[in-house]
């Protein structure tokens, strides 16, 4: 993959025990709000960031970095900001950062999918949700814990999966149906997915 960003967003993020050099590398690394922390923390410096900044850790940060300021009153989250002006370059993208704390920021991240595309990876600092389009085969360590949710609210898909304790079989992943907390039996493991792309959360942290 040639072009691809790095996009880092307020929640809880990745920390420095996670191997960045693991994904494909940025092509631009942009943040939304205290998403610039989160980059500033991980060694990455942002290229671009966007939003009211009202939950940054030092404005002064700013100073070296290309930003787009908006005010705390407005009609879009930072995240959204950020993910529009990513749709507006036709880049895909990854996400670090947005798990845990609020519900309802998790559950609108979440939502933003739907307009803007799922990432490629989403990683926080508990589990790293992979995209899965099509298929997969991962060499992923004996009992792993995973779980296989849609990555898209209105998704509804058709999976089947290969060397999981419990492996499914044609099972639908939706909103109302997921194989959550599964294991992995014997590595690799691999995911068939006929549908909308599914995420495969790969709890690093329980």
């Amino acid at each position: 993959m040639n072009s691809v960003a790095w996009v880092c967003t307020g929640g809880e993020g990745p920390t420095n025990d996670f191997d960045l050099h693991s994904l494909p590398e940025p092509s631009c690394i942009c943040a939304a709000d205290s998403g610039v922390d989160l980059a500033l923390s991980l060694g990455l410096k942002p290229d671009f960031a966007i939003g009211d900044f009202d939950s940054i850790v030092d404005v002064a940060s700013l100073s070296e970095i290309t930003y787009d300021m908006y005010p705390t009153d407005k009609d879009y989250t930072d995240t959204e900001l950020l993910l529009i002006h990513i749709k507006q370059q036709n880049l895909p993208y990854i996400l670090l950062g947005g798990g845990g704390r609020r519900f309802d920021h998790l559950l609108h991240m979440y939502s933003l999918f739907e307009s803007y595309g799922p990432p490629l990876h989403w990683i926080t600092c508990r589990e790293h949700m992979l995209l899965v389009e099509n298929s997969i085969s991962l060499p992923l360590r004996f009992n792993t814990t995973v779980s296989i949710v849609p990555a898209l609210i209105s998704g509804k898909s058709s999976v089947t999966s290969n060397n999981l304790v419990w492996d499914v079989k044609d099972y639908e992943i939706s909103s109302s149906s997921m194989s959550i907390s599964n294991k992995v039996l014997n590595p690799p493991i691999t995911l068939q997915v006929e549908g909308p792309p599914v995420f495969l959360s790969i709890v690093s942290k329980l």
